[in-house]
């Protein structure tokens, strides 16, 4: 099976709009805080080297390369984890699959779908999570980004959201069915958490590029 990133963009695209069970939101979900880090990663590619650059002192160029670096390893986790949720998908649908005959088959066959249901939340629930982290790469570039570039930086925030906001509804749709497990609270809590903090960080950052780039 050929992984979603070795794939050309008008493959992938026309394997999201056929039949195919995968890719879904997940994937798209994953492909958009890849798209965000790259972008990101462009920002930091024409500000690296340039005069307002070299102007800054050591610690602070040293910073901004970390960081650069740091884009660079959120998008890789970025396309991860979009295999991740396709491939712990794939095996829950397997598990309807699994014969209910007999009271053990019904057993066995709901204990599988639990457990794969659980797997299902990790990779969007994971993305959520580190993508909320970016926003901290975000703000070093809103601050010695080049400033030619603040547009890009406000669609990679734009971006950032959307694949919180969509990993959010992927992490719902297998919680729902787990509401009578220990966990269900604490990760429902952290969800609505992540929301509400990435809304009010996208909107700081598209804010105060507004603020720049349309006086």
């Amino acid at each position: 099976m050929t992984k979603f990133c070795d794939e050309k963009i008008k493959e992938f695209l026309e394997e999201l709009g056929s039949d195919m069970p995968s890719p879904g939101g997940g994937a798209v979900a994953g492909l958009a805080s890849a798209i965000s880090g790259a972008l990101n990663s462009m920002v930091y590619s024409l500000t690296v080297d340039k005069k307002a650059y070299l102007a800054l002192d050591e610690k602070e160029q040293l910073m901004i390369r970390e960081v650069e670096e740091k884009s660079k390893e959120f998008t890789n986790r970025s396309l991860e984890l979009m295999e991740a949720d396709r491939e712990n998908f794939m095996k829950l649908m397997d598990c309807y699959k699994l014969p209910k005959e007999t009271e053990e088959d019904k057993k066995s066959r709901s204990k599988a779908i639990k457990y794969n249901t659980i797997k299902a939340m990790e990779a969007p629930l994971i993305l959520a999570r580190e993508s909320l982290s970016f926003y901290d790469n975000l703000d070093v570039m809103a601050k010695y980004g080049n400033k030619m570039l603040l547009s890009d930086l406000s669609i990679a925030a734009i971006l950032l959201h959307c694949a919180i906001e969509s990993s959010v509804v992927n992490v719902k749709v297998n919680l729902n069915s787990l509401r009578n497990e220990e966990f269900f609270e604490e990760v429902d809590k952290e969800i609505r958490s992540i929301m509400e903090k990435s809304e009010k960080k996208k909107k700081e950052i598209y804010d105060y590029v507004d603020s720049v780039i349309y006086k």
